[in-house]
């Protein structure tokens, strides 16, 4: 992107910054009722997700059904029914989705972070240190999710169980 393509882009927000503050102070409102009632937000969520996981699983067996002739198609309706089946199971057991979803959410920083100490460790580029930071932090970030202030695993989604 140019550097006058990216200032013209700017120019048209400028028209527009009422609606961006105000969807800004809608977002953190929305924020602080969603830490409010954390356990209903889980759970409304991991519902919402579950859905889209249904939708997004129809779409793509319709896909694979459209390409009859690619070899794609059996991938394509494997993914559709996995996506259905999966969003299903989701929609039908918040509960177990939001704990399933924490867990892969929380093996994920923890692998991540991980990754980028022994990668920055060992690379030595310049600023490593940045890295190893961004490393440690997600890495403290995947073990509060699977541990969290009083070992229970309550962050992250896991406070559905409060």
């Amino acid at each position: 992107m140019s550097t006058p393509l990216l200032l013209s882009a700017f120019n048209d927000i400028r028209h527009t910054w009422g609606w961006l503050l105000a969807l800004g102070i809608c977002m953190i409102l929305l924020g602080a009722v969603a830490l409010a009632i954390t356990p209903a937000a889980t759970i409304g969520t991991v519902i919402v997700l579950g859905w889209l996981l249904v939708i997004s699983g129809i779409f793509e067996a319709v896909h694979g059904f459209q390409a009859r002739r690619s070899h794609s198609m059996f991938l394509h309706l494997i993914g559709g029914v996995l996506g259905v089946l999966v969003g299903l199971l989701v929609v039908t057991h918040p509960a177990a989705g939001a704990l399933a979803s924490t867990l892969l959410f929380a093996s994920f920083l923890t692998v991540i972070g991980l990754f980028r100490i022994i990668a920055a460790a060992r690379l030595k580029l310049p600023h490593w240190g940045w890295a190893v930071f961004d490393g440690s932090i997600s890495l403290l970030l995947g073990w509060d999710c699977y541990c969290g202030p009083n070992g229970r695993g309550q962050r992250c989604g896991l406070s559905a169980w409060q």
